[in-house]
C-alpha cells in the first residue's frame, strides 16, 4: 500500500475532525453570546419598568403631600365656614390624589422586588391613615390635629424610606 494514500486519509480526517470541533466552538461560543445578550436586554428592561413605577409612585405621593401641606392654609384662615371649606377641598382632593398612589403601588408591588413592594405598602398605609386624619380636622380639636401631624411625618418618613429602597434596588439591577 502506498504510504502517500494513508498520509492523505490521516490529513483529511484530521481536517474534518478539526473542522467539527472548531464549529461545535463557535456554536457554543454563539449561543453563550445570545445567552448573555438576552439577559442584559431583560435586565435593562425590568430596571426600565421598575425606574418608571417608582417614578410614578413618587409622582403620586408628591402629589398627596401637596393636598396635605394645604392643612397650613386651614390653619390660616378665618374659623368657621372658611376653615371647613378648605378642609372640604382638601379631603376630595386627597380622595383622589390616594387613588394615584393606590394604583402607583400596585405598580410597584408588581415590579419588585419584595423590599420596595414592602416600603411602597407600608407608604400606602400611611396615606391612608393621614387621609382619615384629615377628614376629622373639620370636628376635632387640637388633639386630632396632633393625631393628624403624627401621622403626615410617619407619611413622610414612610416616603422617604421607599425612595431610598427604590434608590438601592436600582443600583444593584
Amino acid at each position: 500500500m502506498d504510504s502517500s494514500w494513508v498520509i492523505g486519509l490521516i490529513t483529511g480526517g484530521t481536517a474534518v475532525v478539526a473542522s467539527w470541533v472548531a464549529g461545535l466552538g463557535a456554536t457554543r461560543s454563539a449561543r453563550v453570546q445570545a445567552e448573555v445578550t438576552s439577559r442584559a436586554a431583560r435586565a435593562a428592561e425590568t430596571r426600565t419598568r421598575r425606574r418608571d413605577a417608582y417614578r410614578e409612585m413618587s409622582a403620586a405621593v408628591h402629589g398627596l403631600s401637596e393636598v396635605f401641606w394645604r392643612v397650613e392654609e386651614a390653619d390660616a384662615a378665618a374659623a368657621g365656614r372658611s376653615r371647613t371649606d378648605i378642609l372640604t377641598q382638601m379631603g376630595t382632593a386627597a380622595r383622589t390624589a390616594l387613588n394615584e398612589v393606590t394604583r402607583g403601588s400596585r405598580e410597584v408591588v408588581l415590579e419588585g422586588p419584595a423590599p420596595v413592594a414592602d416600603a411602597a405598602q407600608a407608604l400606602r398605609h400611611a396615606a391612608l391613615t393621614t387621609t382619615g386624619l384629615l377628614g376629622r380636622l373639620t370636628t376635632g380639636g387640637e388633639d386630632e390635629r396632633a393625631r393628624y401631624d403624627a401621622a403626615y411625618q410617619e407619611f413622610r418618613s414612610q416616603h422617604l424610606a421607599f425612595l431610598e429602597l427604590a434608590r438601592v434596588a436600582l443600583e444593584a439591577d
